[in-house]
């Protein structure tokens, strides 16, 4: 019924354009990530060999100091394990589980 209420506009065109849009921010996400490795990787300035004064782990880059940081990993871990175990089948996504022939596009 969703569906069918939405402009011919927003159908034939909103919902491609949103979809390309988002496809071509991974996109470029990826691209970003890849440039960054390969610059850590080939570039010895990026990331130098001889640190004399390591201060890594002795000051907390949070905003929220150590409760921020704390939080951050518990995110990271949560993360983690929702996409091995699955999106739709965590707590807190179950009701968005897709349905065949009956899923709009806004909805995935």
């Amino acid at each position: 019924e969703l569906r069918h209420r939405a402009s011919p506009w927003q159908r034939n065109l909103g919902y491609p354009l949103a979809m390309l849009g988002l496809l071509a921010l991974t996109g470029i996400s990826v691209l970003i990530v890849c440039f960054h490795v390969l610059e850590l990787l080939l570039d010895d300035a990026a990331m130098p060999r001889g640190m004399q004064d390591a201060s890594l782990g002795q000051v907390s880059f949070s905003i929220f100091g150590s409760f921020g940081a704390a939080l951050q990993v518990v995110l990271i871990f949560y993360l983690m394990v929702s996409s091995v175990v699955g999106f739709y089948s965590s707590p807190l996504f179950t009701h968005l589980l897709p349905e065949r022939q009956d899923t709009p596009l806004t909805k995935v």
